[in-house]
């Protein structure tokens, strides 16, 4: 499973099936605006939570309250716990649970039966702001599920063989994947190939010498001598750039 930027995933927790099925349906009409959207249906609670236990992620969450809004409420404070940030919209069928809903931080409510359009119309707006901050962050799966980093906290990339090593200062994840596609996803970021097998985050580079980059919590990468000119312009008008 590989990593990058641009898709988004979408769980939609339903008990029933046909549920399901309709609100995955619905969402896939959102690649003719140009979103790509992969849903990931589940038809318990526990099992969206056992996901986010074992490294999970996701852009959007859509949960239906049914009957028991309470349930619900409960497996939103829960996943919370899990991610603070992931938007969640709930389907239901009463003005009481919609009430009940907001309090506990969701980003929208609809009513049974769906307004189709209205639905993909506020979905479209969501997925165009979480595009807008999407580069923040670097997405990646791997046999836990699907997790994100924060761009800002990732020192440099590392290939060896098909596996991609994400190294933080104290962190680093592991998935399967080509060092060349992370240079091309990251190439409008503080990011730049500085050997056939690391790409760095210039945010961190204290020193470059003549075959060696220091970091700036003194950890060395090797530097290629045919790719020392580029990662020297990037780094100078990185520090230009943040010195304005």
């Amino acid at each position: 499973m590989e990593g990058g930027l641009g898709v988004f995933h979408i769980a939609v927790c339903d008990a029933d099936i046909k549920g399901i099925k309709m609100i995955c349906e619905y969402l896939q009409e959102l690649w003719q605006e140009d979103f790509s959207v992969e849903t990931i249906p589940f038809t318990k609670a526990e099992d969206l939570l056992d996901s986010y236990k074992r490294g999970g992620h996701f852009d959007v969450i859509v949960l239906d309250v049914a009957k028991d809004g309470f349930y619900i409420m409960d497996t939103v404070r829960n996943i919370r716990q899990y991610d603070k940030n992931v938007a969640i919209i709930i389907l239901t069928t009463t003005e009481i649970l919609t009430a009940k809903c907001y309090k506990v931080d969701v980003y929208r409510c609809f009513s049974r039966p769906i307004d189709k359009e209205y639905f993909l119309t506020e979905v479209s707006v969501l997925l165009k702001r979480l595009a807008l901050e999407q580069n923040i962050y670097y997405k990646f799966a791997n046999e836990r599920g699907l997790s994100k980093v924060k761009l800002s906290n990732v020192y440099y990339f590392e290939s060896n063989m098909r596996n991609i090593r994400i190294c933080e200062n104290s962190n680093e994840y592991i998935f399967i994947g080509k060092i060349s596609d992370v240079e091309n996803e990251l190439a409008r970021q503080d990011f730049v190939r500085n050997h056939k097998s690391y790409v760095v985050n210039l945010k961190y580079v204290r020193n470059v010498y003549k075959d060696t980059i220091i970091l700036e919590n003194d950890e060395k990468l090797p530097l290629s001598k045919h790719r020392s000119k580029k990662l020297r312009e990037r780094l100078f008008n990185y520090m230009k750039a943040s010195k304005l």
